[in-house]
Protein backbone atom coordinates (compact mmCIF):
# COMPACT_ATOMS: atom_id res chain seq x y z
CA UNK A 1 0.00 0.00 0.00
CA UNK A 2 2.70 2.37 0.83
CA UNK A 3 4.30 1.86 -2.51
CA UNK A 4 0.79 2.74 -4.69
CA UNK A 5 0.79 6.13 -2.82
CA UNK A 6 4.17 6.87 -2.98
CA UNK A 7 3.80 6.34 -6.64
CA UNK A 8 0.43 8.12 -6.98
CA UNK A 9 2.61 10.89 -4.39
CA UNK A 10 5.75 10.90 -7.88
CA UNK A 11 3.20 11.52 -10.26
CA UNK A 12 0.99 14.25 -8.52
CA UNK A 13 4.09 16.24 -7.96
CA UNK A 14 5.10 15.87 -11.44
CA UNK A 15 2.57 16.64 -12.62
CA UNK A 16 2.42 20.20 -10.23
CA UNK A 17 6.05 20.25 -11.16
CA UNK A 18 4.81 20.72 -15.03
CA UNK A 19 2.62 23.14 -13.90
CA UNK A 20 4.89 25.18 -12.25
CA UNK A 21 7.41 25.40 -15.09
CA UNK A 22 4.38 26.27 -17.17
CA UNK A 23 3.46 29.07 -15.06
CA UNK A 24 7.13 30.35 -15.23
CA UNK A 25 6.57 29.82 -18.77
CA UNK A 26 4.05 32.29 -18.72
CA UNK A 27 4.81 34.54 -16.68
CA UNK A 28 8.18 35.32 -19.07
CA UNK A 29 6.35 36.63 -21.48
CA UNK A 30 4.81 40.76 -20.55
CA UNK A 31 1.44 40.14 -21.90
CA UNK A 32 0.45 37.72 -19.41
CA UNK A 33 3.18 38.40 -16.98
CA UNK A 34 0.22 38.20 -13.66
CA UNK A 35 -2.08 35.29 -14.86
CA UNK A 36 1.55 33.34 -15.21
CA UNK A 37 2.60 34.09 -11.85
CA UNK A 38 -0.74 33.03 -10.29
CA UNK A 39 -0.73 30.47 -12.20
CA UNK A 40 2.70 28.96 -10.89
CA UNK A 41 1.93 29.84 -7.37
CA UNK A 42 -1.19 27.30 -7.70
CA UNK A 43 0.48 25.18 -8.45
CA UNK A 44 3.06 25.20 -6.10
CA UNK A 45 0.59 24.68 -3.43
CA UNK A 46 -0.65 21.61 -5.35
CA UNK A 47 3.27 20.31 -4.94
CA UNK A 48 3.29 20.63 -1.42
CA UNK A 49 0.01 18.49 -1.57
CA UNK A 50 1.79 15.96 -3.33
CA UNK A 51 4.83 15.82 -1.53
CA UNK A 52 2.44 14.82 1.85
CA UNK A 53 1.34 11.83 0.02
CA UNK A 54 4.35 10.76 -0.71
CA UNK A 55 5.23 11.68 2.90
CA UNK A 56 2.50 9.93 3.77
CA UNK A 57 1.15 12.64 6.09
CA UNK A 58 -2.65 13.37 6.37
CA UNK A 59 -1.97 16.63 8.04
CA UNK A 60 0.30 18.07 4.92
CA UNK A 61 -2.44 16.49 2.27
CA UNK A 62 -4.97 18.65 3.56
CA UNK A 63 -2.99 21.28 4.04
CA UNK A 64 -1.85 21.61 0.82
CA UNK A 65 -5.31 20.60 -0.83
CA UNK A 66 -6.80 23.61 1.05
CA UNK A 67 -4.20 26.14 -0.38
CA UNK A 68 -4.50 24.41 -3.71
CA UNK A 69 -8.36 25.13 -3.95
CA UNK A 70 -7.40 28.83 -2.18
CA UNK A 71 -5.35 29.72 -4.79
CA UNK A 72 -7.26 28.12 -7.85
CA UNK A 73 -10.22 29.89 -6.96
CA UNK A 74 -7.85 33.27 -6.48
CA UNK A 75 -6.53 32.49 -10.08
CA UNK A 76 -9.96 30.89 -11.63
CA UNK A 77 -11.25 35.28 -10.02
CA UNK A 78 -8.39 37.20 -10.68
CA UNK A 79 -6.79 35.66 -13.18
CA UNK A 80 -9.06 36.22 -15.95
CA UNK A 81 -9.84 39.87 -15.40
CA UNK A 82 -7.91 41.75 -17.47
CA UNK A 83 -6.51 45.32 -17.28
CA UNK A 84 -6.72 47.70 -20.14
CA UNK A 85 -4.17 49.59 -18.60
CA UNK A 86 -1.62 46.86 -20.12
CA UNK A 87 -1.76 48.17 -22.96
CA UNK A 88 0.45 51.31 -23.27
CA UNK A 89 -0.19 54.48 -24.88
CA UNK A 90 3.45 55.57 -26.92
CA UNK A 91 2.47 58.77 -28.28
CA UNK A 92 2.65 58.15 -31.89
CA UNK A 93 0.04 59.49 -34.67
CA UNK A 94 -2.44 57.04 -34.47
CA UNK A 95 -2.60 57.47 -30.34
CA UNK A 96 -5.22 60.35 -30.51
CA UNK A 97 -7.64 59.77 -33.40
CA UNK A 98 -9.53 62.67 -34.52
CA UNK A 99 -13.16 62.52 -33.56
CA UNK A 100 -16.22 63.19 -36.13
CA UNK A 101 -16.37 66.71 -35.08
CA UNK A 102 -12.91 67.43 -35.42
CA UNK A 103 -12.12 66.47 -39.04
CA UNK A 104 -12.40 68.75 -41.93
CA UNK A 105 -15.27 68.80 -44.17
CA UNK A 106 -12.81 67.24 -46.93
CA UNK A 107 -12.09 64.67 -44.53
CA UNK A 108 -15.76 63.79 -43.53
CA UNK A 109 -16.92 63.22 -47.15
CA UNK A 110 -14.23 61.64 -48.13
CA UNK A 111 -13.45 59.09 -45.41
CA UNK A 112 -9.93 59.40 -45.71
CA UNK A 113 -8.41 60.11 -42.38
CA UNK A 114 -5.21 62.25 -43.35
CA UNK A 115 -5.62 66.08 -42.73
CA UNK A 116 -6.41 68.37 -45.74
CA UNK A 117 -3.68 71.14 -46.56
Amino acid sequence: MSFVLIAIGVVLLIVCLAGVGLGVYMALDGKNRETGVLFALCWVSGAAGAAGVMMRDGVTVMIGALCFLVAGSVFVLFGGARNTAGKRDRGGPRSQTPDESDKTTRENKSGYKRAAS
